[in-house]
């Protein structure tokens, strides 16, 4: 199993946690409002990949590799919270094809 882990809103990580804590942490999204905290995304790594996913209040998701410095941040909005944790499933077990496979956008401008 490759590891992975979750960070909170708060900066507080999770190593390799069910799927049942990634939908708790989701849910966190929708019960507290999105100017309570610094940072009011909630992510997971995928640590040998260095791949990202970051999901926001507002449905937006982003699609980082912070391994890969020319590499440009790729996103999705309109992701409601079953559709996050699809992908944070997918990115937790190494599926890095399938997850990018999906119809990301890139801010190039």
């Amino acid at each position: 199993m490759d590891l992975y882990h979750t960070t909170d809103a708060e900066g507080i990580s999770e190593l390799n946690p069910s799927a049942e804590k990634m939908r708790e942490l989701l849910d966190s999204l929708d019960t507290r409002g999105a100017n309570e905290v610094e940072h009011p995304d909630v992510s997971l790594v995928h640590d040998p990949s260095g791949w990202s996913l970051s999901v926001y209040p507002s449905g937006v998701v982003t699609f980082e590799n912070f391994d890969e410095a020319d590499d440009t941040p790729r996103f999705m909005s309109g992701i409601t919270r079953n559709q996050a944790l699809e992908l944070w499933l997918e990115l937790s077990r190494g599926e890095i094809q399938q997850v990018n496979s999906r119809p990301w956008l890139r801010d190039e401008a």
